[in-house]
């Protein structure tokens, strides 16, 4: 009776204790739930109609898993491997690296934004950055009200610095020839906003190939 409340634990849905329900109903196999009715399940003490069906349901797709099984291992011994469905995650990192990256989050956080000066009274002026020169300029002085001076303390840690906070080098890659030259372990291509839905669709999929990890992939609907 065991064997025969496993065998039934097997059906999707069904929990241990309706399984001992109907094996204590008199079903011995698969077969005889298979056979048996809506009327003849529904007559059992805590199986309603729903759970009847569901229970017939169960069997179907049990006994067609059961039947294409061997046709599956006979014809293909082994799965082909998926390629577009390939993701890799982030880069093994030792505990200094961590630290370093944290460090650097917080420096970027803190950091101001570097405007040149006098830029905000001139409209010929870009707001883009451009030394202080003049004798008696109030930002050369580090006057702290003309804005902050680009200056060495501001910069992220050296064995961090220009990389994707998922630890790999950050590679821009315009078309498929640009992967040929990428190292997997420590670079991670980004793909230029230029390039075409079917282009990238192809980089993406040699990308996935070859185990590179992907910046901007194409997000699916």
């Amino acid at each position: 009776m065991e064997d025969t409340i496993k065998e039934f634990t097997n059906i999707k849905g069904l929990g241990e204790a309706k399984a001992r329900a109907l094996a204590d109903a008199g079903f011995k196999s698969v077969d005889e739930l298979a056979n048996a009715s809506i009327e003849d399940l529904t007559a059992i003490e805590g199986v309603g109609e729903a759970l009847a069906n569901k229970i017939k349901a169960g069997v179907l797709e049990l006994s067609s898993e059961t039947v294409e099984e061997p046709e599956e291992s006979a014809e293909k011994p082994a799965a082909p491997k998926a390629t577009k469905a390939v993701e890799v995650g982030e880069l093994a990192m030792d505990d200094e690296s961590k630290r370093l990256f944290k460090v650097r989050k917080v420096l970027k956080a803190k950091k101001p934004h570097f405007n040149r000066t006098d830029a905000h009274k001139y409209k010929r002026l870009d707001s883009n950055w451009r030394r202080p020169r003049g004798l008696q300029g109030k930002q050369r002085k580090h006057i702290k009200a003309k804005g902050a001076l680009a200056q060495a303390g501001y910069g992220s840690p050296v064995a961090v610095k220009g990389l994707h906070p998922s630890g790999y080098a950050d590679v821009l890659v315009r078309n498929v020839g640009d992967i040929d030259a990428i190292d997997a372990t420590i670079e991670a291509i980004r793909i230029a906003r230029t390039v075409g839905a079917k282009k990238k669709a192809v980089i993406e999929e040699k990308a996935a190939e070859l185990g590179i990890k992907v910046l901007n992939p194409t997000r699916g609907e």
